[in-house]
């Protein structure tokens, strides 16, 4: 019993050391957890921000690949009309080419005169649909 006695003080220090190495090694650690708890909730809100801005960049891929679909349809429109535009020119060009107009400008100019005023006036109406029209797709409200 006289060693433990003489031992007591060995073992308090001991003791001691232990409780105030362990003390050290958890103060460290949970100030690594606190940091680490810091971390995560900065990636946390920074994960959220991405969500977000995905989210808005899937939404303004959709509306794009929509106007681009609406364009090839307006293409497809436009190029069908200047084939029908030109099968016209061509048809126009040979009635030309097979008749005289001059002699018959001639013989009788108000005919002539009454169907050039008619036809020029068809062609400036459907410029100015057309003018109306692409007037009406360039006023349109475009989403971004």
């Amino acid at each position: 019993m006289l060693g433990l006695i003489r031992a007591l003080p060995l073992i308090l220090l001991v003791g001691v050391l232990a409780y105030g190495a362990h003390s050290w090694i958890v103060n460290r650690l949970e100030g690594q957890i606190e940091v680490q708890q810091r971390q995560i909730d900065v990636l946390n809100q920074q994960n959220v921000a991405l969500q977000s801005a995905a989210e808005q960049n899937e939404a303004t891929i959709r509306n794009m690949e929509a106007r681009a679909k609406q364009q090839v349809e307006q293409i497809t429109q436009l190029t069908t009309a200047a084939s029908e535009w030109e099968n016209q020119a061509k048809e126009y060009m040979s009635i030309f080419a097979n008749h005289n107009f001059t002699k018959l400008a001639r013989l009788k100019p108000e005919t002539i005169e009454r169907q050039a005023n008619d036809a020029t006036k068809a062609v400036f109406d459907s410029v100015e649909a057309d003018s109306r029209e692409t007037e009406e797709l360039n006023n349109e409200p475009q989403d971004n």
